[in-house]
Formats: structure tokens, C-alpha cells, sequence
């Protein structure tokens, strides 16, 4: 079977740099399902994009799919013949319908008996026809989370299609989507490249791209970026301020990128660090350059989408917007320390937090009736007073000029300008750091205390959308509950504080109407989900995960611990062997009904149940004190030591004996065992490795 390439290029209006990587990924994978779909294979994909252009390309696909050979049933044999053995109606009736004469029928046996049966030979099609099929709906397809319209067939995509290349073979698959017909012709760098090339394949694509003005690799672009910025914030005298975030936006923004380097007035280095990095970096997308010891430098290093800027007017242009951004700062930061922050906190009655949660103030109050508890929880109960006054200035900053002119300072700017005021560490640094972390791979806040107030904070915000039904779906969450919920799990984990998350939903849900079980259930669930999420985040094995979150995930840290030690036990032998065994364990109670307390020693009679029942006794008070001190790897191998105590109990003794007072007695026996197993793990969920 002949094999050949299939490319796609579609050609669109600047698409935004946050959606370029994940559409792209859809359309290989749309595109890879509908082949596999139609019985026909591909290699590895190729996949390239720019703001304009996203780039598949799929090799080693077969040039028409396999004739398909199917067996067709027909009526019974008992029915398509009768007693002489002659042929009925239905047999003849089967044999017409399927075109060939009664002798080209076969007797197939099946599960339900002899069947009459042909074999069918159904011709495969070429591979050319399927994909004129396939591309418009892989096309169509691709989900983004926002979308246009733009012809009169109300088609949807981020941004208007321009044009389409589609090529199997170095042919053109013909098809027309959005008013776009399919062709070989891409077009180059909007402003230094040919706007129409003809291509025959990815290489030439790629070739003849490059030689317009076009890098379609990602990764080529992300190099030639990195060495443009280390070398032009070296001839600034510095090095540029490590961003990966920032780096991957520009490089999704870019088709032919360089690097060029501005400078700005000294005197705006008066104006606090992080503000003058995120104007640089939220609203110019340039990086900022720092010196050996981390302070700016009146230097910043910007990113085009041409391959120089020999005159420098582009440079001077991005001078000029920047001083503009650094003069709008300078002037907020002065106008609005003439009001101080905690005078702000009566105008937050006019910012709509939720409409059935109240203002800004409202949550305000909220948060600082939790603060105490949470602050008792964590231990930092002498705190409080402190932690009151921030939380009173909390969202203060929310009614500032600097917040609504850069709104991804808030909580940033209220420390900051909470500092200036003379405020101690304790309450700027609280207010500075709550809505760390951003992320399940940031940070949590530095301090403790400043945990406990971006804690109550979360707290707030996810059980008030619960409690007014704003839960949120695998679609939908406008209030990023999710993102919330994963900052209080990550909190409590970083800073380990083994709190229980229902006793903390239990406090939060006290200042607010409609929570009843039904709320508590879902919040339940919610922890759960978030906690499961955090541990597949930092690399632990699902089954482990499972195993510790089926006895209990209402104590983050507790479930943390716990596995963090499965994880470390999983490839141990002694263990594999005991979990399967505990399999056993658990499927025996599982279909009986397992008699309170332990067994009766009297009734234990077996040599092997004596010496497990012995064995456990032995291992058990070890176990209870390495439980209560967190010690849970201990745990699980002082566990791992039954295993041959375990073995010898289930290949020698009856646990279903005849007798029911021994059958009972056994089955307490088992009981106990899994007892002592399910304070730690279910790990009869533990999947079994027998290459260990």
C-alpha cells in the first residue's frame, strides 16, 4: 500500500497568542481521529503555528483505505432449511438480497447457534475522497473559548479564515469552508512577504515561508527570541527579567521576531519595582532588565514582528507609550495616597461583588469574622489583631486610580500602598500577598499569617458561590471558584496546616444564607476534585491517589502525607504482594456481613490464622504510633511485613468454613486487618505491577 503526506495550512486574522497552541493541537488530533475513524493510519504530526496561521502536517498516510471484509448473517440454519435439508424462503429470500446464489452461502457457528453467512467484500475508498470530508468538519470542529462570526453561513471560528491549503499527495483536497476554497496557495509576512505562494508539501511550506518573511516553527522563533533578549539586555548592561509566561505570549504574537531595547526616565524608578514591571509587562508585553542584584534598570526590552529596526523608530515609539503608562503611575501613586487606604473601605458598598453575595463590603466583613477562627486553626491566634486591620484594607485598593487603570495590580498595589503608610509587615504583606498562589505551581504567601487571610478570603468566595448556586461546570466558572478552591487546598499544603476543610466550610457557610447539607455535600465533593488535582499536578500516580482520597480527603495535609508514602511503597515487593492480597480481603467483606469487634482466640484453631492473628497483634501498636505522628511510610512497611502472615492465612485456611461460628470468626479476623489498613489507604484500589 502506497503511503503519502497530508498537509493543512489555515490562513486567518491574528489570532490571540493564548489560543494559537491548544487549536492547533485539536486540529492534529481531529484530524488523526477521522483518519483512524476511516480505518487509515498517520505518523507522528507536525505541528506549526503563528498568529496567522496554524500548520498540520501528517506523514505516512495511506493513499486509499483497505477493501473491508465483513460476515453477514442471515436467518438461522434451522430456519433456512427444513427437515429434507432443502432450502426455505428465508434462505433463498437471504441469498437474493445479498446478490449471490444460494451455493456462495456458508453455515457460520456463533455463540447462539448455526447462522447462514456471506463474506462481503466492501471496497476501500480513496484516501483523497475521505478527506474532502474530514477537513471541513476537523475545521469546523476546533472549539475556542471565543469565537466570530463573519459570513452569511454564520460559520464560527477566533478569527475570520483568509485561506486554506489542504494537500495529500501534493494534490489539493477541494473543499469550500466560510466562503474559503481549499488550494496550495499560502501567503507570507503581512507587510515584508508575497501574499501569494504556491507550495507542494511541508517542507516547501515551510521553505517558502521562511523565505517571506514567515518562522512558522514555534520553538525557532522561542530561540531566536531568548538570544535577542539576552543579548540586547547585555549591551543595556543587565539581564532580562525571566518571565516564561511573557515569553510564550510573544512568541504567539510573533511571525518574524527580533528584539529591540528602550530605555525610560530614571526618575520613574522612585515608583515601587512591581508596579513598573507590570505595566511593562501587562500592557507592553516587554520585559524588563534588572542588574546583578535584581533592581530595574531604566531599560526595557520589546519584541516586534520584523526583523529589525535599523532607524530606530520603532523604539522611539515604544518609548514614548511607555513613558505615557509610567506617567499614568507616577500620577496615580501620588493622587491616590492622599486618601488612605483604610478611608476607602465605605466607598467598597458601591462595588458589586455578586449580586446575591453583596458588595465588596459585605465580603469584607465576612472575611474578617472568619479571620480569627483560621487564625486560631493555624496557630497564629495572637496574630489576630493584625490580621483584622488587613483584612479591612483587603480590598481597599479595589477603588483606586492605579487598580482601575492596571487592574492586575490589585491586592499588589493595597500592600504597597499599606507599606507606604507605615502599616507593620504583618498586615502589607497580608494584603500584598492575597491572591498568591495563581496557580498549583506558584507559590503560596511567604508567612503564615498572611496564609490565614488569603485563606478566610478563597474560603469566602467559594462557599458564597455555593451557597448561591454559582457552581461551577466543566464550561462555566466566572468567578474562577475553581482557581479559588485550588489556592486554599495548595495553602494549606504548602504551609501545613492539617486543618479540616469542613470544619472551615462549616465557619465560612455561618455567614451566609441558603447553605444546607445539600451545599455541604457539593463543597465536599468540590475539596475533594481540587485535592485530586493538585496531587495529579505534582506527578503522583492515580491509583495512589485513589487509594488515599477513599479513607478521607477532609485533611489536605493528612492526604498528602498519606500519599506521598504509597507513592514511595507502590514498587515495593513486599507491598504489591500485600495489596493484592488485601484485594481479596476487602471482595470476601465486601459479599458478607462482617461481625463487630475482633476475633475469639479460643476459636482460632489453624496454625496459619493463629500466627496472622499473633502477627497483627505484634505489628499493630507499632503502626497506631507511627499513624498518630504522621510516620506513614513507616506504616505501610511495618504493614508490608504480614505479607507472609497473609500469604500462608489464604492459601491454608477455609475463611468460609462450614461451621459459622469459625466462618464469623475468621471473618473478624479479615475485619480488623482492613481496620488497621483503611486508616491510612484503601489499597485494594492500588493497581497491581506484576513486572515488579
Amino acid at each position: 500500500m502506497k503511503h503519502a503526506d497530508l498537509v493543512v495550512e489555515l490562513g486567518t486574522e491574528e489570532i490571540p497568542a493564548g489560543m494559537l497552541a491548544g487549536a492547533t493541537r485539536q486540529l492534529a488530533e481531529r484530524l488523526q481521529q477521522g483518519l483512524s475513524a476511516a480505518r487509515l493510519s498517520a505518523g507522528a504530526p507536525t505541528l506549526w503555528y503563528t498568529p496567522r496561521r496554524m500548520i498540520v502536517g501528517l506523514p505516512d498516510v495511506p493513499v486509499r483505505q483497505e477493501d473491508l471484509l465483513e460476515t453477514i448473517l442471515g436467518p438461522p440454519r434451522r430456519v433456512a432449511f427444513d427437515a429434507e435439508g432443502r432450502p426455505t424462503r428465508a434462505a433463498q429470500a437471504f441469498a437474493d438480497k445479498s446478490g449471490v446464489p444460494l451455493a456462495g452461502i456458508r453455515i457460520t457457528e456463533t455463540p447462539k447457534g448455526e447462522y447462514l453467512s456471506l463474506v462481503s467484500r466492501r471496497k476501500g475508498e480513496p484516501t483523497h475522497t475521505i478527506l474532502r470530508r474530514l477537513l471541513p468538519e476537523a475545521i469546523a470542529g476546533i472549539e475556542f473559548p471565543k469565537s466570530m462570526v463573519w459570513t452569511a453561513d454564520k460559520f464560527r471560528f477566533a478569527r475570520p479564515l483568509r485561506w486554506i491549503v489542504a494537500l495529500f499527495a501534493g494534490t489539493v483536497v477541494r473543499f469550500t469552508l466560510a466562503e474559503v476554497n481549499s488550494s496550495r496557495y499560502t501567503s507570507g509576512h503581512r507587510f515584508t512577504g508575497k501574499s501569494r505562494i504556491a507550495v507542494s508539501d511541508l517542507v516547501s511550506l515551510r521553505d517558502s515561508l521562511g523565505d517571506n518573511g514567515v518562522l512558522v516553527d514555534p520553538q525557532e522563533r522561542e530561540r531566536l527570541i531568548r538570544a535577542g533578549l539576552e543579548s540586547a539586555a547585555a549591551a543595556a548592561g543587565g539581564h532580562p527579567l525571566t518571565d516564561e509566561d511573557l515569553l510564550e505570549t510573544v512568541v504567539n504574537l510573533q511571525e518574524n521576531p527580533s528584539v529591540v531595547c528602550g530605555g525610560f526616565d530614571p526618575r520613574f524608578l522612585g515608583l515601587p519595582q512591581e508596579i513598573l514591571v507590570t505595566v511593562m509587562k501587562e500592557h507592553q508585553k516587554y520585559f524588563s532588565v534588572v542588574d546583578g542584584d535584581g533592581r530595574l534598570l531604566p531599560a526595557f526590552l520589546a519584541v516586534i514582528n520584523l526583523p529589525g529596526d535599523s532607524g530606530g523608530i520603532i523604539r522611539r515609539g515604544h518609548e514614548r507609550v511607555l513613558r505615557a503608562r509610567f506617567a499614568d503611575a507616577e500620577f496615580f501613586w501620588t493622587s491616590d495616597r492622599r486618601t488612605p487606604l483604610a478611608a476607602r473601605e465605605a466607598a467598597l458598598k458601591q462595588v458589586v461583588f455578586q449580586q446575591k453575595l453583596g458588595t465588596y463590603f459585605d465580603k469584607t466583613q465576612r472575611v474578617a469574622a472568619l479571620v480569627p477562627r483560621v487564625a486560631e486553626a493555624a496557630g497564629c491566634a495572637g496574630e489576630t489583631p493584625a490580621l483584622l486591620t488587613a483584612a479591612h484594607l483587603l480590598k481597599c485598593d479595589l477603588v483606586t486610580e492605579m487598580v482601575k487603570e492596571f487592574t492586575d495590580l490589585q491586592g499588589v498595589v493595597g500592600g504597597l500602598y499599606a507599606r507606604a503608610e507605615g502599616y507593620p509587615e504583618i498586615v502589607w504583606r497580608a494584603v500584598y500577598e492575597q491572591y498568591q498562589p495563581k496557580s498549583s505551581s506558584a507559590a503560596a504567601p511567604a508567612t503564615v499569617t498572611a496564609a490565614v487571610l488569603a485563606l478566610a478570603d478563597r474560603l469566602d468566595t467559594v462557599c458564597g458561590c455555593f451557597s448561591a448556586g454559582l457552581i461551577p461546570t466543566g464550561s462555566k466558572d466566572p468567578f474562577a471558584v475553581r482557581r479559588a478552591g485550588n489556592g486554599i487546598i495548595k495553602i494549606l499544603v504548602d504551609h501545613r496546616l492539617d486543618v479540616s476543610l469542613a470544619r472551615l466550610v462549616s465557619w465560612s457557610l455561618e455567614g451566609l444564607s441558603a447553605a444546607g447539607e445539600e451545599t455541604r455535600s457539593e463543597l465536599r465533593r468540590f475539596f475533594e476534585g481540587r485535592l485530586r488535582f493538585l496531587f495529579e499536578e505534582q506527578g503522583y500516580a492515580y491509583d495512589c491517589i485513589n487509594a488515599a482520597l477513599a479513607v478521607g480527603a477532609d485533611r489536605p495535609v493528612d492526604a498528602a502525607e498519606r500519599v506521598r508514602a504509597l507513592q514511595e511503597m507502590r514498587a515495593e515487593a513486599d507491598f504489591q504482594a500485600l495489596a493484592s492480597n488485601f484485594k481479596r480481603v476487602m471482595n470476601i467483606l465486601a459479599q458478607s456481613e462482617m461481625p463487630a469487634g475482633g476475633p475469639d482466640e479460643a476459636l482460632l484453631t489453624e496454625a496459619a490464622e493463629i500466627d496472622l492473628w499473633q502477627s497483627y497483634l505484634r505489628v499493630q501498636p507499632g503502626i497506631e504510633a507511627a499513624r498518630r505522628e504522621r510516620r506513614y511510610a513507616e506504616c505501610l512497611r511495618l504493614m508490608a511485613s504480614l505479607r507472609a502472615a497473609v500469604d500462608a492465612f489464604f492459601t491454608q485456611v477455609l475463611v468460609m468454613a462450614e461451621d459459622p461460628q469459625v466462618r464469623r470468626n475468621r471473618l473478624a479476623l479479615l475485619g480488623r486487618l482492613s481496620e488497621m489498613f483503611l486508616t491510612l489507604a484503601d489499597i485494594s484500589q492500588m493497581v497491581i505491577d506484576r513486572a515488579d
